[in-house]
């Protein structure tokens, strides 16, 4: 990453593991949260047309859910030549493909981002937000003085940009210059001398 797109806020803080092993399970609280996440509102489709308008067949995420994902993206993302809805389009397959518990922390994390936004002085939901706006919340996550929320944090803009910056566009700021097989690299071929084989 450039100087002009530092990492966020929080960056430099531990947090546990993203990975197939769930997150929020590995947290004090993940099981509160996760109680939480199961009494907030669905959302109507309607009120969340993101994922229709961007033409994303949604395989693990609702379309409340994938609207949050791709509003961090947008959030965090701002500025970089990359699609957000790309990214959270990537994201919802990946979780589709990982299964639970990953992908059952990332839907409550993305339900709890949607509505917990009084806890960052916001009285609007989190896709309602702009840009700065939904910035500045998600930086009241990454610095919260609980494990969860900052855990949280660290988990959606993780993996926010790991598609973000696998993404070509994003080549020019990485100096990423493609695997091998791409830049045509050749690898001759030369015999090898393994010894008496017994």
């Amino acid at each position: 990453m450039d100087a002009a797109h530092p990492p966020g806020p929080g960056a430099g803080r531990a947090s546990p593991a993203l990975d197939r092993r769930g997150f929020l399970r590995a947290t004090a609280g993940g099981a509160t949260a996760a109680a939480l996440a199961s009494l907030l509102p669905a959302g109507c489709t309607g009120d969340y047309p993101q994922a229709s308008s961007d033409g994303v067949a949604l395989q693990a995420l609702t379309p409340k859910e994938y609207a949050v994902l791709r509003a961090a993206a947008e959030a965090l993302l701002a500025g970089l030549p990359v699609a957000p809805a790309r990214v959270a389009a990537r994201i919802d397959a990946e979780l589709a493909a990982v299964g639970d518990p990953m992908r059952a922390d990332m839907k409550t994390v993305l339900r709890l981002l949607e509505h917990l936004t009084l806890l960052g002085g916001r009285l609007r939901r989190f896709t309602a937000l702009d840009g700065a706006a939904r910035l500045a919340y998600l930086g009241t996550w990454a610095r919260s003085r609980f494990s969860l929320r900052r855990a949280a944090y660290q988990a959606v803009r993780g993996v926010i940009y790991l598609y973000a910056y696998t993404e070509d566009s994003t080549r020019p700021l990485t100096g990423f210059p493609g695997s091998w097989p791409e830049r045509r690299v050749p690898i001759p071929a030369y015999p090898v001398d393994f010894g008496e084989v017994r």
